[in-house]
């Protein structure tokens, strides 16, 4: 079971959940590309590599790690047995696979091929089509799941090739305080505790149906007081394209600083919650701020709000940090003058090459999106 304590975004990182990329990557071609919201094919060795050197960045700097990969295989045949045929397309015979077939099999996926070799009646096994769909976006372990205070929230996904992980994620956590979403669409790069307040957005991924169902409740059970709610637009809803999460667009390395992508957030609509009622706020982003975290912030605009540097970092995710100490977060290397910002504001910045990492997803992932902290004080 684990213990849940995260006080703030900006807190220094105790715990966290990562997910190391294996099998479940090598299932990604043209023709399964969007089903399994991909963009581009990583080179998975390449991947391997750079998020290994993003996870010792990680315990050098004082984390804890908890790999899921490791993790799933603790689990009990059973419990691996329920998984496998509660997300099945085909009656496959799970009894005849060892625990680390299962173990695999719940991550990488199984084809219609595979399946048919397992004894299952598929009377056209197509390669491309799968009986089990490989969880390929799992080594992103902040959007399944979210911990504010010494609770657990369960997400809900947005997208169809997602919605296994929450139950994947809280069968292996095993949280002793947990919030379900049940309602809407709840996901956690969205998601920013602030001591006893919270950010979010919604628009893209999380829904309003869903802010509607979770945030009175956290407020219920005493985890927040008020929240600022902030509306993400995007041309299309499409899961390749336009803005994805508020960790996309913004970050929070420092509970004086914010790292801001001004073209789109002063253009933003800002509501508050407080009393239990939502009130639309006229005022940009970064002003509302302020009233959380103090009238000194400091906001590091994305690319110095230049055109050309702004629309390449956020594209490259500048603003998708993971805070691992005070004043101290781990960013992409390739954000030279967001990251030079950063440190001229007072923020140390350790870097780490993501050339492949950056490919992934369907509105691409960075540091925060591998990253689920369920220990930050």
């Amino acid at each position: 079971m684990v213990q849940i304590q995260v006080k703030a975004e900006y807190s220094p990182l105790r715990k966290v959940v990562v997910a190391t990329p294996g099998n479940e990557k090598t299932r990604l071609t043209p023709k399964t590309l969007y089903e399994l919201q991909y963009a581009e094919i990583p080179d998975p060795v390449e991947l391997r590599l750079e998020h290994d050197e993003f996870v010792k960045k990680l315990k050098e700097n004082g984390a804890e790690i908890i790999n899921l990969r490791e993790e799933i295989r603790k689990l009990k045949v059973e419990e691996l047995m329920d998984l496998v045929t509660a997300s099945s397309e085909c009656e496959i015979d799970v009894e005849s696979l060892d625990k680390e077939q299962l173990s695999d099999v719940v991550i990488s996926g199984l084809t219609a091929l595979e399946a048919k070799s397992l004894g299952a009646k598929v009377l056209v096994p197509e390669n491309e089509e799968f009986c089990v769909k490989p969880l390929v976006n799992i080594m992103f372990t902040r959007d399944p799941g979210m911990a504010i205070g010494r609770t657990y929230v369960t997400g809900k996904m947005r997208w169809e090739s997602r919605r296994r992980e929450p139950e994947v994620f809280t069968k292996i956590l095993k949280p002793e305080f947990t919030l379900r979403t049940e309602k809407g669409y709840f996901e956690g790069g969205d998601f920013f505790p602030l001591d006893g307040r919270l950010l979010m957005g919604f628009g893209t991924r999380s829904s309003g149906l869903g802010l509607s169902f979770v945030i009175p409740k956290l407020k219920e059970i005493g985890e927040i007081d008020e929240a600022i709610l902030v509306k993400l637009d995007t041309p299309e809803l499409h899961p390749n394209k336009g803005i994805g999460h508020l960790d996309t667009v913004m970050g929070v390395p420092a509970q004086d600083v914010i790292v801001y992508y001004k073209s789109l957030l002063d253009r933003s609509k800002v509501y508050l919650y407080k009393g239990n009622e939502v009130v639309r706020d006229n005022r940009v982003l970064s002003e509302v701020m302020k009233d959380f975290l103090g009238r000194d912030l400091r906001v590091v605009n994305i690319g110095n709000a230049e055109y050309y540097s702004e629309e390449r970092e956020h594209w490259l995710l500048a603003s998708n940090i993971i805070v691992v100490g005070k004043n101290k977060i781990i960013a992409y290397e390739h954000n030279r003058l967001t990251n030079k910002l950063m440190e001229e504001a007072g923020i140390e910045v350790v870097t780490f090459k993501g050339n492949e990492i950056i490919k992934e997803g369907g509105e691409r992932s960075g540091p925060r999106c591998m990253t689920l902290p369920v220990q930050k004080y």
